[in-house]
């Protein structure tokens, strides 16, 4: 119940945020604005419903902005150096995405590392990896050469949903594009994978208490393994979505997302404290940010002030998740109290 209060809440905070932008910001409330949200943030959503598996387990990646790039390196090189076809580039790419994340998942659980500090090694590692195996340092040639295969570029593809609808003829209509689709059904497997399957009830057991999780039979180093991979994962449905828009891939692909979808999961009410969080939440925090940036730009604001806008609301909900938490174990030591 008070997860769906959470979600009402966040829901009503996008609404009056748009309707605010609406009226404050020229050209905000025009299709354009939307089809440039869904295309410019469904990434970003995908990111952060990854990014809440590892905190609902108690810990957090910082590499995944650096998966990002890894994986987008990984399919330059197989299309431009290998010359391979991009319907055994996408599977790869996800392999080595998961890979990436289910060694974050390894070097916390078996080397007991804080995942702050283990996925900050690996977000170095990884970005130096990238750089080690650019076809753009191996072949400079390849630099500006844009990747054409159609498996990866048909990702950047846009469809006239309102045509098809018979509402354009009303109204003018977004185009909604390929990657909110796939957004879509991102989030629809993995809220499926969190309430209706064992390992998403193991998620939330082993995230609300480690060592009752471990006792109750739980295999906690797994799920812990888990979540990581599906972040791995998630990260390299990002990078596939950003290299079919620019047709290709440098070794600074993806900096600096890892804190835009650490906020956009506590906005969207997945707790530091493990244990509690959906995919609603994330999803619509991504967007909501994006909402809040393009309302920004479109005021004119400058961005580096949009920068320091977006780190006073992570601070916020941080802030805002703490005080749940107080308020939690305060119930909790009065309940046994009595």
């Amino acid at each position: 119940m008070k997860i769906r209060l959470a979600s009402a809440a966040l829901v009503l905070f996008f609404a009056g945020t748009v309707a605010f932008f609406s009226v404050s910001a020229p050209r905000f409330a025009t299709a354009s604005t939307v089809e440039n949200l869904m295309s410019g943030f469904s990434f970003m959503a995908i990111l952060a419903m990854g990014q809440a598996f590892p905190i609902l387990v108690r810990g957090i990646d910082l590499s995944i902005g650096a998966i990002v790039g890894l994986v987008g390196m990984v399919v330059f090189d197989l299309s431009l150096l290998f010359g391979m076809p991009g319907y055994g580039i996408i599977p790869l790419a996800l392999l080595a995405g998961t890979l990436a994340g289910a060694l974050n998942g390894v070097l916390i659980v078996h080397l007991r590392l804080q995942p702050f500090i283990a996925t900050l090694a690996t977000l170095a590692a990884y970005r130096g990896l990238t750089y080690t195996i650019s076809g753009r340092q191996l072949v400079p040639g390849l630099s500006t050469t844009p990747i054409r295969d159609p498996w990866i570029t048909g990702i950047e593809s846009y469809f006239d949903v309102g045509g098809w609808l018979g509402l354009s003829r009303l109204v003018t209509m977004p185009w909604v594009p390929l990657s909110f689709f796939i957004m879509l059904a991102v989030f629809a497997a993995l809220q499926i994978l969190l309430l209706a399957a064992r390992f998403g009830r193991d998620i939330y057991a082993t995230g609300g208490n480690h060592e009752a999780a471990r006792l109750a039979g739980i295999q906690v180093k797994s799920v812990t393994i888990a979540a990581y991979a599906v972040s791995g994962f998630c990260a390299a449905i990002a990078a596939l979505i950003m290299v079919a828009r620019f047709t290709t891939a440098t070794e600074a692909l993806g900096t600096g997302v890892e804190l835009t979808a650490i906020a956009a999961a506590v906005i969207g009410g997945v707790s530091l404290a493990g244990g509690i969080g959906s995919m609603f939440g994330p999803a619509l925090g991504a967007f909501l940010l994006g909402a809040i940036l393009i309302g920004l730009t479109l005021q004119g604001v400058p961005q580096f002030v949009q920068q320091i806008i977006t780190g006073l609301i992570l601070l916020a909900a941080v802030g805002y998740d703490r005080l749940l938490v107080l308020r939690r174990r305060r119930r909790l030591a009065m309940a046994a109290a009595s």
